[in-house]
């Protein structure tokens, strides 16, 4: 008997064994004989259509990497029973885990019905299993779309319901320092506002996370401004937060442009603060700013220990650190500070880069077109 034949005839005792099978990998409290019946019936049925059409070998490729150009026959089936499999708790390699029985299941039962190994029984396995490696593919991506999703949304959740708290604190603590209390009690309220506007920024670093990572991006609001002066305010709140250190502003006066005043000052400031927090206590740090062909250049460089040129490419992924932790910026310590300065320069159409040496320092270097206008026709 054909595979598909035999799938169609025996749909029955194919699931229920294979049904045994996916139990294992389920909490027993969310286990639902009905979802799991239906779902494997539904596949099975596309499957073994799928099997008895023609198909060019332009098809064939596709269907093996689960190409979206193809039409994708099992695409709805597969979708539910995804998003079934994260309600029920499973993990990727459970689900994948499925598969894998359902493709064992079948074969070992077409086997053991004596068939004849021809010409057809091959191309029917190799069918069969290019039907499984699709139906795997689309499975995953959808899995781990849906994963990452609820992610970001738990993300943003968390970080917009710290809020309220946070500023709470904030807040008391403000009015503990106005107060006439003990010099004691105002440094404890100078302590937790400190901290406290620290967690403020933890918390705004994962709500900007949240935003890039749903689809909305970083938003931004252009409107003329000049880049000496956002880097010479930056400067100014740096040289108060950290009096020991010493700043230097370098460059060109005004450089005036298009750019959103307050993503640029967040920028500036995540890269200076990188710059106070790995960069050697005894030397400045320096803020360049100058003119360009088409734009705008902004390079923050600091001296001390040089980053490993292997972990360059990786310094603007979300959550990266380096092995010995002293890769991130922003005074936080959550790894999102330089992919969030990324986020910021791509809104702007421009580019950001670091040069590091033992000799020569390091060196983080912001390139903006005057205007986005100006940013698109260069690309």
């Amino acid at each position: 008997m054909r595979l598909a034949a035999f799938i169609r005839a025996n749909i029955e005792p194919i699931a229920a064994e294979w049904e045994r099978f996916a139990a294992t990998l389920l909490p027993a409290e969310e286990f639902s004989s009905s979802v799991l019946r239906d779902s494997i019936v539904d596949l099975l049925t596309e499957i073994a259509a799928d099997m008895d059409e023609d198909q060019t070998a332009k098809e064939q490729h596709q269907k093996s990497e689960a190409h979206p150009d193809r039409s994708n026959f099992t695409q709805g089936v597969v979708v539910r029973h995804a998003l079934d499999r994260i309600r029920m708790g499973l993990s990727a390699r459970q689900f994948i885990s499925e598969f894998r029985a359902l493709r064992a299941t079948v074969i070992r039962l077409w086997q053991r019905g004596s068939v004849e190994i021809d010409s057809d029984s091959l191309n029917d396995m190799i069918r069969f299993n290019e039907a499984i490696d699709q139906v795997l593919g689309e499975g995953a991506v959808t899995f781990t779309e849906q994963v990452d999703r609820s992610r970001e949304l738990f993300l943003s959740m968390l970080g917009h319901d710290l809020r309220n708290p946070l500023t709470a604190i904030s807040g008391l603590a403000e009015l503990l320092l106005l107060a006439k209390t003990p010099e004691r009690h105002a440094q404890f309220a100078s302590q937790i506002l400190v901290s406290a506007r620290r967690m403020s920024h933890m918390i705004n670093d994962l709500l900007e996370l949240a935003r890039v990572r749903l689809g909305s991006g970083i938003t931004i609001q252009p409107g003329p401004t000049c880049i000496r002066h956002i880097c010479g305010s930056v400067v100014e709140e740096m040289q108060a937060a950290f009096p020991k250190r010493a700043f230097r502003l370098k460059g060109d006066d005004e450089l005036p442009g298009e750019w959103d005043k307050n993503r640029l000052c967040q920028l500036v400031s995540n890269l200076v603060g990188n710059a106070v927090q790995h960069g050697a206590d005894n030397s400045p740090v320096t803020i360049t700013a100058k003119r360009t062909a088409d734009g705008v250049e902004v390079s923050v460089h600091n001296e001390g220990t040089p980053i490993p040129r292997d972990k360059m490419p990786k310094l603007f992924d979300s959550f990266y650190r380096l092995d010995n932790g002293e890769a991130d910026t922003c005074s936080s310590s959550l790894g999102l500070g330089l992919y969030i300065c990324k986020e910021i320069v791509a809104a702007h159409m421009g580019t950001i880069d670091v040069q590091s040496s033992r000799n020569e320092g390091t060196t983080f270097i912001v390139r903006l077109p005057s205007t986005r206008q100006a940013g698109r026709a260069a690309a």
